[in-house]
């Protein structure tokens, strides 16, 4: 598939679909046979939604079964929420009769399979047809920097964002699919472990993600900007554009099966170029991102010990 062995698939007992991702351990077999995956995946899930109307002016049952008919159209994995274990408690939340409900994050339910060492993020279609969150991004009006606002992303941004970071050197994610009833985007991930307990350990733990969070952010070859954006940004090069990275706080890091760390999660958003062209100091960053994405030379003006501890 897509040049990718068919050998390096396997079948997820849990959805009955293919997968890249059979444990908490990976390679690069294993990333590269999950990017191709999820490109297959995304044109589907995108077509099967393109001109979908408002979930909201639709019936449940008739939601569930225009679903149901543009995914087989259209390839997309229809995964059953039962095959994990999930259903809707009488609150309204998704609780799994065997997999471990994680912290709930802004965007995503996640849920641990102890047993194969994964994760699954349940991502909610809301009734206006937002999904997840990414950023708005403008020139401030003395037009010096730019200003940020998290806002409703829709599913193809969503998608396209859970791409560009596994592409780029996060923590590796899948897209699996949606559930049979159209309410979530299903995505997958190798089981991560935290540095510690934050609650009990505050000090310890925040030094020790303090300390890792660069070779996380360097894995992605993410570099940072000093480009007034009022808050820590990095930049990275990848599907032949530029994106602006952020929101990297302790939940968003942590550790692989190897005791890496690991970027798993974070808002993302590209950058036109017209913005790049009339700032500096986010064009010389960009630069810098292209160019070491490319040659995997990180230019030295950008070196990690130039930054300010403040920035991280």
């Amino acid at each position: 598939m897509n040049g990718i062995a068919s050998t390096q698939f396997h079948i997820d007992f849990r959805t009955g679909r293919e997968t890249a991702l059979t444990g908490a351990a990976f390679g690069a077999g294993e990333r590269a046979a999950c990017s191709a995956l999820n490109r297959q995946r995304a044109q589907g899930i995108q077509e099967a939604a393109r001109s979908a109307p408002s979930r909201e002016s639709l019936s449940a049952d008739v939601w569930a079964a225009l679903v149901a008919s543009r995914a087989r159209d259209w390839a997309v994995p229809l995964v059953s929420l039962s095959g994990l274990g999930l259903g809707l408690d009488r609150d309204g939340i998704l609780t799994s009769r065997f997999l471990i409900p994680l912290k709930t994050g802004a965007e995503a339910s996640p849920f641990a399979d102890l047993e194969w060492g994964v994760v699954y993020k349940l991502f909610p279609l809301h009734s206006n047809g937002g999904l997840g969150k990414t950023f708005e991004i403008e020139r401030d009006t003395e037009n010096t920097g730019f200003s940020m606002s998290v806002r409703d992303a829709v599913l193809a941004e969503t998608i396209e964002k859970l791409m560009v970071l596994h592409d780029a050197g996060s923590h590796p994610t899948e897209l699996v699919g949606l559930d049979e009833q159209g309410d979530y985007l299903i995505a997958k991930q190798p089981l991560a472990q935290s540095f510690g307990d934050i609650e009990s350990e505050r000090e310890g733990t925040i030094a020790k993600i303090d300390s890792a969070r660069p070779q996380a952010i360097e894995a992605m070859r993410a570099v940072p900007c000093k480009a007034s954006f009022k808050r820590p940004v990095w930049i990275i090069w990848c599907d032949e554009r530029a994106w602006v990275l952020s929101d990297l706080h302790s939940g968003n890091v942590m550790q692989d099966a190897n005791r890496q760390p690991c970027i798993i999660d974070a808002l993302l958003a590209p950058i036109p170029p017209s913005m790049i062209s009339t700032n500096r100091l986010l064009a010389e960053a960009t630069a810098d991102a292209r160019l070491w994405r490319e040659t995997g030379v990180l230019p030295k003006r950008k070196a990690f010990e130039d930054v300010d501890d403040d920035d991280l």
